[in-house]
């Protein structure tokens, strides 16, 4: 036999060698040490050694410009409209995915941002349009009120009359339909509805404010915590989560790629790397309580069947050979075959 066709008889018998190795009874001892090797590594270097920051931003930067837009994110928001408007969870109720002991903390975090709040609603009271808007529902609310209290009012014999009349006295200055509720005031887009905004926005803050508030949303929990949650198809319908989906889809296409975001990924992965960069990397996995035998457990079970879908495929044999082939064909292997190896 000449070099050249033992050398090619070597790389036959070491791809026909790994590939068992790869599909056969030795795959989950094999990825058993493969997880321990990896952890060996883990335990010795530090994740800022093994992962340079700026190349995870980099990367970050990339799927942020490209992922959402994609092809495949489009199919899975589709599909994912469909597949919450099939119900898949079936019949469940909400104290079954939120507790009242986490409702009763976002309450607090809420009603403790009342200061924020407020600052919000006086910033919108120098929106013209805002503050007419607050005006006509501010008006509305009072016209509701008063026919509310003279309808009850009608019905006891010898007071309806006189409510009827404060009613009517009321009305003339207020409106039929709170369109006019401004005119108390003067122009509803001028300091008369400022003044209305001014008032709904007290009411708001100093609802937030009350300590009965927190009870109250806590009491409408408890009416509806062990309530059946109603199917999502019978308030909209599946053209309608789709295009709703699709908005979401949108909106993340233009934020992911905007400065303010991008920046602001940057600087999580900066945070990531001072908490992390300098400790080993297999600290990581302790603290997210990763253990090696979850490692281990899912590399037994994934591996093979990942070997043998690309065995199915063709690929693996070539694949592997690819790999050792230019070794075979190198000038070191013909020197140890010729015996001229040093």
């Amino acid at each position: 036999m000449t070099n050249e066709s033992v050398a090619r008889a070597l790389l036959d018998a070491q791809v026909a060698w790994a590939v068992n190795r790869l599909t056969g009874d030795e795959l989950p001892e094999l990825a058993e040490k493969a997880v321990d090797d990896v952890l060996a590594v883990a335990e010795n270097a530090t994740t800022g050694a093994l992962v340079d920051p700026e190349e995870v931003k980099s990367i970050a930067r990339m799927i942020a410009k490209k992922v959402p837009a994609s092809t495949a994110a489009s199919t899975l928001v589709e599909q994912g409209a469909e597949v919450v408007m099939s119900n898949p969870a079936g019949t469940y109720t909400l104290r079954e995915v939120v507790d009242k002991e986490n409702v009763e903390r976002i309450t607090d975090e809420v009603l403790g941002l009342t200061p924020f709040v407020e600052k919000a609603l006086d910033d919108l009271t120098h929106s013209p349009m805002v503050a007419a808007l607050a005006s006509r529902f501010v008006g509305r609310i009072v016209n509701d009120v008063l026919a509310g209290n003279r309808a009850m009012a009608e019905k006891i014999p010898g007071v309806g009359s006189l409510v009827s009349m404060g009613t009517k006295a009321a009305g003339k200055a207020i409106g039929k339909t709170g369109e006019q509720f401004g005119e108390l005031f003067g122009d509803a887009t001028a300091k008369g509805a400022e003044f209305a905004m001014g008032r709904l926005n007290k009411i708001i803050v100093a609802t937030l404010k009350d300590p009965s508030t927190k009870s109250a949303v806590l009491e409408v929990f408890d009416m509806y915590a062990d309530k059946p949650i109603g199917r999502l198809d019978k308030v909209m319908t599946l053209d309608d989560a789709k295009r709703i989906g699709g908005l979401g889809q949108d909106v993340v296409i233009a934020g992911a790629v905007s400065e303010p975001v991008l920046k602001l990924v940057d600087a999580l992965i900066d945070g990531f790397f001072t908490v992390y960069g300098e400790y080993p990397a297999a600290q990581l996995l302790e603290e997210l309580d990763i253990t090696r035998d979850d490692l281990v457990t899912y590399a037994v079970a994934g591996a093979p069947r990942l070997f043998d879908a690309v065995k199915a495929s063709g690929e693996l044999e070539r694949i592997v050979r690819e790999q050792l082939e230019p070794f075979y064909a190198s000038p070191e292997v013909a020197a140890i075959l010729d015996g001229k190896a040093s």
